[in-house]
């Protein structure tokens, strides 16, 4: 582990004198680099697996907790005052999204969500956590800005679906199967 740890220390260190000298820095191999390494160290601090399944499970619970506890606004949202409930909403739906940095770190989680299976879900799923909140502090008609809404905030919630399904072995295919047997049985 510790190898691997110094591997990738001395890439980091001479990834930042690449772009310092990309922009004009002069900087040679010093305390210097090697403090700005222990920083971003401290941050990241090596977990236990105990600690990564509680600090998922708390992120987790929390994430979809405030998202559940957003509803107490929607009364709110539909009498034209959407902050509170897309602001709670759209935020328990990061820190959901966050617990998954507990389970395989930050560098790990980005290169799977823009996995080419999960790469248009993670685009969408995101956009529709932006635009949500913009969409909420912008001011134009109150039944145009609720229907976006509505349809932003039921866009977030399926695509976080098919986003944590993607997780899942064959969940993906099981749920297009339900849909397909559901529909095709309504159909005839």
């Amino acid at each position: 582990m510790s190898g691997a740890l110094a591997s990738i220390k001395t890439k980091a260190s001479a990834g930042i004198n690449k772009a310092a000298s990309a922009v004009g820095i002069q900087r040679t191999q010093t305390e210097d680099s090697n403090n700005a390494l222990e920083e971003i160290s401290e941050l990241c601090p090596q977990l236990t697996y105990q600690q990564r399944i509680i600090g998922f499970g708390t992120c987790f619970v929390l994430g979809y907790l405030i998202t559940f506890l957003s509803f107490n606004y929607f009364i709110d949202l539909i009498e034209g005052r959407p902050v509170p409930f897309v602001m709670l909403y759209t935020l328990g739906n990061i820190i959901s999204l966050f617990s998954s940095l507990f389970v395989c770190g930050p560098k790990s989680l980005l290169k799977k969500m823009f996995d080419e299976k999960r790469k248009v879900v993670t685009i969408i799923y995101l956009s529709s956590l932006f635009v949500s909140i913009v969409v909420c502090f912008i001011k134009f008609n109150r039944d145009i800005k609720l229907f976006v809404l509505l349809v932003l905030l039921v866009v977030q919630l399926c695509s976080s679906i098919w986003y944590s399904l993607s997780y899942i072995p064959f969940a993906r295919r099981a749920v297009k199967r339900c849909f397909k047997n559901t529909i095709g049985d309504e159909a005839a």
